[in-house]
């Protein structure tokens, strides 16, 4: 299931903006209008999110650098052309 991000902003008494995260799309949805009945000058928005936790941030990169790593390895070792390997 898709989470969701819902996103709060008034222009009035110099502007705000406030962003929740939802279980889902639909109670995002659902907030979105109970919010909007109370103040009909905010505007307001659900999008898509999906956290990406710190650990998998970095895990990411690393992946990336080891990879870059190997590749390197493989054209010195077989003097190979850059394409071959990807």
């Amino acid at each position: 299931m898709i989470k969701a991000l819902l996103i709060v902003t008034a222009m009035s008494n110099g502007g705000f903006d406030y962003k929740t995260e939802m279980p889902s799309m639909e109670s995002c949805m659902e907030a979105r209008t109970v919010v909007e009945k109370q103040n009909s000058e905010v505007k307001t928005l659900c999008v898509p999110y999906n956290r990406v936790s710190p650990e998998k941030e970095i895990r990411g990169a690393f992946d990336l650098f080891f990879d870059l790593i190997e590749r390197v390895e493989k054209i010195e070792d077989k003097g190979a052309c850059v394409k071959e390997g990807l």
